[in-house]
């Protein structure tokens, strides 16, 4: 069954909405979980020393995190390819 080019057109447009709104989701989430853990002096409009270091490393642990879970669904993805190769 092959996609006519309007309806792979249709298709991409789609992919890529929702890849924007996943990555939108996943910055807010990122941002909610960060500032609630790291931000609770509100005396000030500037983040403290300790505040913006928290945040830094909330945001680093995040991106190795995801980092590895693609490095982990890319080894499962290749392992299933081969299983069906054989």
């Amino acid at each position: 069954m092959n996609m006519s080019d309007q309806q792979q057109k249709l298709f991409e447009q789609e992919f890529q909405r929702k890849q924007v709104e996943d990555m939108i989701m996943m910055y807010n989430k990122l941002s909610q979980n960060c500032f609630e853990s790291c931000c609770n002096e509100f005396t000030s409009r500037a983040l403290t020393k300790k505040e913006e270091n928290c945040v830094n490393m909330c945001i680093g642990k995040f991106f190795q995190a995801t980092q590895r879970i693609g490095l982990r669904f890319q080894e499962a993805q290749q392992t299933m390819i081969a299983g069906k190769q054989q």
